[in-house]
């Protein structure tokens, strides 16, 4: 057995007393919730309004926990495709008739979407909801097409409520809820875990880590509300150090690439870096995916598939590109916390794919 080099969650972020505040030139108004979909939610409900058809245009290739929270806003989904090449939108204008909100998200990072199609929501009154966890670190990460922002920095750092919600104008007219106490127990817990693992070397607390991470993940699925962030996580959040994490995790994404040696097992999604791109992970396409999730396994690296097809994308085959995606995508973790030397074995464990 391999000892696993590559692929943990996050132990618990260190804070700095010096305030960064990165995120509060974004929009007018700023509130950090107790996650992504809490924040996604409020964003929705704030939004809504009583006499529109509350129709939403949402990507066919995006995660189940997103769309609960549109459906949990009371929202009927319309999906539009997502291209396999750079994860490109394949928004059509006759599908906004009725229309009342738009998803948008820049996948892993990288923003791909059509900036004229975002001007033409904007100019029908279609409010744009950007799912910004992938793309939180970005420079062209927030369009300002966009009247909403809301996402999530757990993928990022070790944090216990990683959300962020952002309104373009005004104020959030929604009250947040206290966060749920068993929630953040999880949380940290999972954690701590996480921690006594890197401390004492011992695979046992890692996966005491995973059982407590996925028990509490799940039961968010059934609960999450409006609940906001705990004192902690918004100090982490407000003294994070975002130039190095940027810097890290570009520096990182150039080594993989500096490897890249495409075949039917590795075909980099993104296989150039832009100068707006922070990346969230190193994600690729994989022919048998199982085979190579084993290959990296046994060399000590932990791929993620991100996502599963949602169970609210009932005719899939009206949406063969995303269909494609969701079976080939994989993803790796490139994060802050790992060296050059790490990078490099990666890379070298890819192009043996």
């Amino acid at each position: 057995m391999v000892t696993p080099r590559l692929g943990f969650m996050f132990p618990l972020e260190s804070s700095s007393p010096w305030s960064k505040g990165f995120l509060k030139d974004i929009g007018s108004d700023l509130y950090y919730f107790m996650s992504g979909r809490c924040a996604l939610y409020a964003c929705l409900l704030d939004a809504k309004s009583n006499d529109e058809d509350n129709i939403a245009y949402v990507p066919a290739y995006t995660c189940e926990t997103v769309l609960a929270s549109y459906e949990k806003a009371g929202h009927t989904l319309r999906f539009y495709d997502v291209d396999e090449h750079e994860l490109t939108p394949l928004f059509k204008e006759e599908d906004l008739q009725g229309v009342s909100v738009l998803n948008l998200c820049g996948y892993y990072g990288f923003s791909r979407y059509d900036e004229q199609f975002l001007g033409l929501c904007n100019d029908q009154g279609v409010r744009i909801i950007q799912d910004t966890t992938h793309s939180m670190f970005s420079r062209d990460g927030h369009s300002p097409y966009a009247d909403y922002w809301a996402g999530s920095l757990r993928k990022w750092i070790g944090v216990a409520c990683g959300g962020v919600g952002i309104k373009k104008e005004g104020t959030f007219s929604v009250e947040r809820r206290v966060p749920d106490s068993k929630h953040l127990e999880g949380r940290y817990q999972a954690m701590q875990y996480r921690e006594e693992a890197v401390r004492t070397g011992n695979q046992a607390f890692d996966r005491l880590a995973g059982e407590v991470f996925w028990e509490t993940e799940m039961r968010l699925r059934e609960m999450f509300d409006v609940f906001g962030s705990d004192s902690l996580s918004k100090r982490i959040i407000e003294t994070l150090d975002v130039d190095t994490l940027v810097q890290k995790r570009r520096d990182h994404y150039k080594t993989v690439l500096a490897h890249y040696k495409p075949s039917l097992q590795y075909q980099a999604i993104f296989p150039h870096l832009d100068s707006e791109t922070c990346p969230s992970h190193f994600s690729w396409y994989s022919e048998d995916r199982n085979r190579a999730q084993q290959f990296l396994l046994d060399h000590g690296i932990r791929s993620t598939v991100y996502w599963p097809k949602p169970p609210q994308l009932i005719q899939v085959e009206q949406y063969p590109h995303a269909t494609w995606i969701y079976d080939h995508v994989m993803s790796v973790q490139i994060d802050q916390r790992y060296a050059k030397e790490d990078m490099e074995y990666l890379g070298k464990m890819l192009s043996q794919l």
